[in-house]
């Protein structure tokens, strides 16, 4: 919204002497969005004859009303972006979010990352999820959201954007984030096939000393040491029950962001999946610029 500027017109003064109410004042109202940045406000009163006792002396009383003006300069930065991204296990989520911080800036928040460190850093949310797991149960919804919504709303989130990886994860969990007043601008599905997928994961291995995810056809180890250590995390029935769970949770979370959802096939080379993302986020990134200027100027 434009600022707004009210200029009460007051009556001249029946007296050789004005009195403090007649001197003339200005009303500022600035019913501004919080993406909108007024840097610089000038006033600059160009008043050729005042009600003062000198222009009384003068003879020259009442014969034109202060003119004011106003220059606002406005430097408007437009909103950061919030983006969600989802896809199955395997499906490239992991390479596509650390393309898109690097080249956004965004924040990057992964539900599972946050809640180790809750944990470890003993905040309140962190030792009630604790207790959960330490007795092996999941740690309920209510936890999980409350932590997630506190990163999101975190100075550096605020400030630079976000990009919450793999979550929501279920329609309760993005319904609470709506209740919550948290939406995306988009919400990117990397689609994979399920065959590929099948491959993807039931090739894939765990180094236990590092943490690093290895596959036996696309990514194998570096070196007969680490390969002699990998790990595999799931059997096969266990990596297509997972499958299966992520494309059911997958569709109710979709029909809640419907509208603001784009879908990346995510069999093809991470390169072109990512500049099919990248122009996305650009196209996105400029309608706010545009719309942060309509703002300022007060079209």
């Amino acid at each position: 919204m434009a600022c707004s500027v009210n200029f009460p017109v007051l009556a001249k003064p029946t007296s050789p002497q004005p009195s403090s109410s007649t001197k003339p004042f200005i009303n500022l109202t600035s019913p501004l969005s919080s993406s909108s940045h007024i840097s610089r406000v000038s006033f600059c009163f160009d008043v050729t004859l005042a009600h003062s006792r000198r222009s009384s002396a003068l003879g020259l009383r009442n014969k034109q009303s202060p003119v004011f003006s106003i220059v606002a300069a406005a430097n408007a930065k437009p909103e950061p972006l919030r983006i969600m991204i989802s896809g199955a296990p395997a499906s490239g989520k992991g390479t596509q979010c650390e393309l898109i911080t690097k080249k956004y800036g965004l924040v990057h928040i992964a539900a599972g990352d946050l809640l180790r460190a809750e944990v470890a850093a003993g905040s309140e949310n962190g030792k009630r999820a604790k207790e959960f797991m330490e007795k092996g149960q999941l740690v309920p919804n209510e936890i999980v959201v409350m932590m997630v919504k506190e990163r999101l709303l975190r100075p550096d989130s605020q400030a630079s954007g976000w990009l919450l990886d793999g979550y929501p994860r279920s329609s309760s969990q993005a319904t609470a984030l709506e209740d919550f007043g948290i939406r995306p601008d988009l919400f990117i599905l990397l689609d994979v096939p399920e065959d590929i997928l099948v491959e993807r994961v039931v090739g894939r291995r765990l180094d236990p000393v590092t943490g690093k995810i290895y596959h036996l056809k696309y990514a194998p180890p570096e070196t007969d040491e680490i390969a002699a250590r990998l790990t595999q995390r799931f059997d096969d029935t266990e990596e297509k029950l997972r499958l299966q769970t992520h494309h059911q949770n997958v569709e109710a979370v979709l029909a809640i962001y419907e509208d603001l959802t784009i879908k990346i096939k995510g069999d093809g080379p991470k390169d072109e999946l990512f500049a099919q993302i990248d122009s996305a986020l650009s196209g996105l990134l400029e309608q706010k610029k545009a719309t942060s200027t309509s703002v300022a100027s007060g079209v």
